[in-house]
């Protein structure tokens, strides 16, 4: 028997940062009969976000209310909650799966314009990121981009044009294969002793 596939619902959720903030967000999808399919959170300067995949049996929810329940697991006003619906004749990702994933590492000192540039180049070869985390701290900053790459560019060639944009802003600019990246840093959590 076939059995439909269920919208998801896309929930993003933005807080000033305290605990019990998932829990409060968990309990009010798991009250209206839902199951977290996948989600992502950070804290960024003391603000919490978080990005959550959910789906609910029929009859699903309106929207309304899931943000509703939501936001009444905080103070009045302090949960920012926006939601869409995902159906399932949507694409999962905005990329084919035969791009392939490399990893950018961008490092040294601070500046205006460095997520600019480098987003911006991407953009321009077709390269969509992914996962991206950055940093500004005494003056430095670091950041680490996961990318999806489209199979016509060569890697070798998009390697020194990342090095040469990283040089020419005064950066240092690392681009590899997610599978070198991962295997190295295998290597080095093998390395380091534990306490």
């Amino acid at each position: 028997m076939f059995v439909a596939e269920l919208p998801e619902y896309i929930i993003s959720v933005m807080a000033r940062d305290r605990p019990g903030i998932i829990a409060g967000i968990g309990k009010a999808i798991y009250e209206l009969g839902g199951n977290i399919e996948e989600l992502s959170q950070t804290v960024v300067r003391g603000y919490f976000t978080i990005i959550v995949c959910a789906t609910f049996p029929s009859p699903q929810p309106p929207l309304e209310l899931v943000v509703k329940a939501i936001e009444e697991t905080g103070a009045p006003g302090e949960l920012h909650v926006m939601a869409c619906i995902r159906h399932p004749s949507e694409p999962m990702s905005a990329t084919p799966e035969s791009y392939d994933r490399f990893i950018l590492t961008v490092y040294g000192t601070d500046q205006p314009g460095i997520i600019y540039r480098m987003a911006s180049y991407l953009a321009s070869r077709g390269i969509n990121i992914t996962d991206l985390y950055g940093r500004a701290s005494g003056g430095g900053f670091t950041m680490v981009l996961e990318l999806s790459v489209p199979p016509e560019l060569d890697p070798r060639e998009l390697k020194q044009d990342l090095e040469e944009l990283g040089r020419s802003i005064g950066l240092s600019a690392h681009f590899q294969h997610e599978n070198l990246f991962k295997a190295t840093h295998d290597l080095r959590s093998l390395s380091t002793p534990t306490l």
